[in-house]
């Protein structure tokens, strides 16, 4: 017989997220999109796909009832389409790729809602993180706060808008840089694959020492909240650690911006061990770029400084090592501002904007005519390149030219007709393959001429592998021209990878269809309730995206068996159900014979599998076993549910 969870105690992602959360995430996520028609930053993939979808299907979806019963009873992991994460590549430079994720529109929201919920429950923290230490000053590019009344989120531009944030990130740098720099050093911190790293079980740990009791218990933050958030973002990360990386993603941002708030902490604390070196210091970070600047007391020479501070920078990098298990890269660097030569390196460094945050620099002076004429030179040196923008880094100072686009003046005149034809010419034999050097930029450039736009379309359009750059110029392309491209979406859709994404965007809807075992919703509604099968089915789709095929075949056992135990109305005592008990229930609803004998069969491997049982005759069950027994369990539900 096997153990069912009583319904009661079961947990559930309800028993902390509230219906409020949910409300909230919506607000979030549709504020975005109104900011998407004057603003190009939000022109991303996620974000057309959201916008077409139906306003009465995400009316239906803000309800209360759809909250409960999907959300927060834990059903929506067994709802393979409806909460569906895909993923795609984006390149980054030296070929290397960053893996990137993409939500339908119920599955954004959830993770919103639970996002939301953290950043209530540490919202104090964040406050006194701001107010309590003028030696740290940090940002992610938003400032998410809740009205402590009402427990309503507040929305404005500057609550999702990266641009502020940025540029007080930037200018707080570079104030360090100014005045007497003889006796100062700054570190940049650069930390190793930073979102696949950061560990959620260990983000919840520090939030239960440093969360008020209190708040704690008006929130309902435990053990069994903690085991429910840190099992959504596994999930997520299909068993691995880290949390997503998407489009226009404010949630991930405040994430990893809190997860380094301990961070910050730490490392103050660290550096007030070196108060007899240290005349002054700051912590300066934007996410998970830092730096950390160092004025020494002048008594020390120059090769004191030096030995100190890579004696320094060892403790930090094991500070955040064994605290919060992230490791540094080769890119972390040391800049001696009394060397005229690291001082210019660092603020060229400090220019060197990171993907997603596109903006003019703001130290940037002269005239715009001027920089248009830059814009095209640095266009025509790139044009008679023999050199793959794949294989080597722009220097900063040419990377940062082309962001000049972002000007708004510069952008109005580079319309005008003498500049116009510029660009024609420019883009007359130009190597497309090049664009990549800086897509989004080129891109602003190159859709002024309709005649070079078109023929990018034609050179993306003859494509017939598609590489991961080859995507991203795809989809950069299609999201600078409102996704009219239908032809470039259907060569999208022929890539294994882009398939099923496009195949979302292209049917515009919310989609319920496959679901769990392909069961309609008002067949689902039926098991809403059954927290114990529910519970089963988290475990199970678990194991399943896991390829722990084993394990899923218990849990696949009980959902079915702990189904059955729901429905019958027989006079068999829940508590005494077996197998035979369930093949008679099974008989009297007239479920084909073969799936019968199917799941008898599915109680009898169950005591072969080695997972349940050390039967020194119990073997492994393997992919094409498991599927077998899963389709029949899906005809058997449809006969019965």
């Amino acid at each position: 017989m096997i153990n069912i969870p009583h319904q009661e105690t079961s947990p559930q992602i309800g028993y902390f997220l509230k219906y409020q959360h949910w409300e909230n995430a919506f607000d979030l996520l549709e504020y975005q999109l109104s900011l998407k028609t004057a603003n190009k930053h939000f022109n991303m993939l996620s974000m057309f796909y959201y916008e077409q979808l139906n306003q009465s299907d995400k009316k239906r979806l803000r309800r209360k009832l759809y909250f409960d019963n999907k959300i927060a009873n834990n059903l929506f992991y067994g709802l393979e389409k409806e909460f569906a994460i895909l993923f795609y590549p984006i390149p980054k430079s030296n070929l290397g790729l960053r893996k990137y994720s993409f939500f339908t529109y119920p599955m954004r929201v959830t993770y919103y809602a639970v996002g939301l919920y953290l950043l209530q429950l540490s919202q104090e923290i964040v406050q006194q993180h701001y107010s309590n230490n003028d030696r740290i000053h940090s940002d992610y590019g938003g400032q998410l706060v809740f009205d402590s009344k009402t427990n309503k989120l507040k929305l404005t531009d500057n609550s999702v808008w990266y641009k502020p944030h940025y540029r007080r990130f930037r200018n707080r740098v570079r104030k360090e840089t100014s005045g007497s720099v003889q006796d100062k050093i700054v570190i940049h911190i650069d930390i190793q694959n930073y979102f696949e790293e950061i560990s959620i079980p260990i983000l919840l740990d520090f939030l239960t020492e440093y969360v008020r009791p209190s708040i704690r218990q008006e929130l309902r933050f435990d053990l069994i909240s903690k085991r429910q958030i840190a099992a959504l973002f596994d999930f997520i990360a299909n068993g691995k650690s880290g949390i997503p990386q998407m489009d226009n993603d404010i949630i991930s941002s405040f994430i990893g911006y809190l997860y380094l708030i301990f961070g910050d902490m730490l490392l103050d604390e660290e550096l007030n061990k070196d108060s007899k070196f240290i005349k002054d210091y700051f912590i300066i970070r934007y996410m998970d770029d830092i730096y950390i600047s160092l004025d020494f007391f002048s008594k020390f020479t120059k090769v004191d400084k030096e030995i100190h501070v890579r004696a320094l920078t060892a403790r930090i990098a094991d500070c955040l090592y064994y605290k919060l298990g992230l490791r540094l890269n080769a890119k972390t660097k040391i800049f001696r501002l009394y060397n005229s030569a690291e001082k210019d390196e660092l603020l060229k460094n400090l220019k060197k904007i990171s993907p997603g945050h596109e903006m003019a620099d703001d130290d940037s002076k002269g005239n715009p005519n001027h920089k248009i004429d830059l814009i095209f030179n640095r266009l025509e040196k790139l044009k008679n390149s023999i050199s793959n923008p794949a294989f080597e880094e722009w220097g900063e100072l040419d990377e940062e030219i082309l962001k000049e686009v972002y000007d708004t003046s510069v952008n109005q005149l580079l319309k005008r007709k003498e500049n116009y034809e510029k660009i024609h010419k420019i883009f007359k034999g130009f190597n497309f393959d090049l664009v990549i050097a800086q897509a989004k930029e080129i891109l602003v450039i190159m859709l002024i001429d309709p005649l070079a736009s078109k023929q990018f379309e034609n050179f993306l359009l003859k494509k017939k592998t598609l590489t991961s750059r080859d995507i991203y110029l795809i989809l950069n392309y299609l999201c600078q021209t409102d996704f009219k491209s239908i032809k470039l979406i259907k060569l999208l859709r022929r890539n294994p990878i882009m398939q099923p994404i496009m195949d979302i965007y292209s049917e515009g809807k919310i989609s319920t269809l496959p679901g769990y075992f392909h069961l309609t919703n008002r067949q689902i509604s039926k098991l809403t309730k059954m927290t114990n099968v529910i519970e089963q089915i988290r475990l199970r789709i678990k194991c399943e995206r896991q390829e722990e095929y084993s394990v899923a075949l218990n849990h696949l056992l009980n959902e079915i068996h702990a189904i059955c135990i729901n429905l019958d109305d027989g006079s068999v005592n829940k508590k005494d159900y077996r197998a035979t008990d369930a093949i008679n229930f099974l008989t009297s609803l007239k479920v084909p014979h073969e799936t019968r004998q199917k799941i008898r069969n599915l109680f009898d491997r169950r005591n072969k599998n080695p997972v349940s049982h050390a039967d020194p005759i119990a073997w492994l069950v393997v992919r094409d076993e498991y599927l077998d027994y899963h389709n029949h369990v899906g005809i058997c539900l449809r006969h019965i549910v």
